[in-house]
Order: structure tokens, then C-alpha cells, then sequence
């Protein structure tokens, strides 16, 4: 079996080596960055620039992503707790080939996000991947419960979910728009947009 170990570095994406660059006088040429996926993962890409060359732009939209830009504090997880649940499902669950891909760690991000989630959520974990008829959901907190959805609706259809449509299910404060965003981007690029850490372009 052949594993690919290899990861892209910041010399491999320069920007000076892309055919949309113009040169220093006329810069990127490109409306949006064709290469963005690879250059999260040679970490050279901040958090606004992942949020905002990622979803469409309106003027709704617009105001509360940034408003979500201004509140990354140098970690897409909330605290020290919210990356530890994930990291011990992580290594609980096991590696999984078939199993472990963006809109899986996606939804496992949303449902390790507080405690109550968590418990509420642990039964849907398995070998094979999340099962949320699991789940416990009485009483469970109308916060919890859009986490919840958007999860599920991340994991089952990644492909067709949209900020907007999970924003607009119900009336979103901040903090759930937020990890909806971080999710979205979980789920379009991996596991590579955990590691950024400065808001701004680098």
C-alpha cells in the first residue's frame, strides 16, 4: 500500500508561479484564487481570505461574514475544550479510509462544539460514520439544535449546502453562523483550515 505523504509548502504556491499572476504591476488576474485549496494547505492563507474567496458575495452575507472575521480569535475552535473533544473522537474512532473525509471531520467539529452537543451526540458515532437517528434530542437547546441540523445537513449532502440556506433555516446569532462557516470550509478543504491561525492575508 502507498500512503502520499506529500503536503504543499509555501514555495510550491507562490503566487509568483501561477499563470493568472500579471507580474507586480498588475498582480492576480484571477477574480477568485484557482488554487486556494493548496494554498490552506501550505498554510499560507489567513482566515479572511478563506472566508470571503469562498462564499458569494451579497450585501447581507457580506456584513455577517465579516462580523464573523472579526471575532476569529487565531483558532476556528471555540476553546481549548472544543479542540480536545474532537481530537479525542478523532483518536477514539480510529483512521477510517472510507469514512474520513471533509464532511465527516465537518460534522464532527459542529457536534463537538459544547458538551451538551457532544452528549447529546455521541451515540451517532461509529465505525462507519455518523448515524444521527441517534442522537438525543430532547431537550436540547434551539443553539444546539440548528449545530445539529447544519451538521447533518452538511454530512449528508456536502455538496449542496450553502451558507445562506443554513443561516436563513432559523434566526442565527453570531456564534452559530460563525461554526456553520467554519464547518463549511472543514468540509470544502479538509482538515488543512484547522491549522490557520492569523485573520488577516498573509
Amino acid at each position: 500500500m502507498y500512503i502520499n505523504t506529500f503536503q504543499y509548502t509555501a514555495a510550491d504556491v507562490d503566487c509568483k508561479l501561477c499563470t493568472q499572476y500579471g507580474g507586480k504591476k498588475r498582480g492576480c488576474k484571477a477574480e477568485g484564487c484557482p488554487w486556494l485549496a493548496e494554498r490552506i494547505e501550505a498554510g499560507v492563507v489567513g482566515y479572511e481570505e478563506a472566508v470571503m474567496e469562498t462564499f458569494p458575495h451579497d450585501a447581507h452575507m457580506d456584513a455577517r461574514l465579516h462580523t464573523a472575521i472579526r471575532r476569529f480569535s487565531g483558532s476556528m475552535f471555540l476553546n481549548a475544550e472544543h479542540r480536545q473533544r474532537m481530537e479525542y473522537l478523532k483518536i477514539r474512532l480510529g483512521y477510517s479510509r472510507r469514512r474520513d473525509n471533509p464532511p465527516y471531520f465537518a460534522a464532527m467539529y459542529l457536534l463537538t462544539a459544547n458538551a451538551d452537543i457532544y452528549n447529546a451526540a455521541a451515540n451517532c458515532f461509529c465505525r462507519q460514520g455518523i448515524e444521527f437517528d441517534y442522537a438525543v434530542m430532547k431537550n436540547m437547546s434551539p443553539h444546539n439544535y440548528t449545530l445539529f441540523s447544519a451538521a447533518r445537513d452538511i454530512y449528508n449532502d456536502a455538496t449542496g449546502v450553502t451558507l445562506s440556506d443554513l443561516a436563513n433555516r432559523e434566526v442565527t446569532d453570531t456564534l452559530v453562523f460563525s461554526l456553520i462557516t467554519n464547518a463549511l470550509l472543514i468540509a470544502r478543504y479538509g482538515c488543512a483550515v484547522l491549522a490557520i491561525r492569523e485573520r488577516g492575508k498573509r
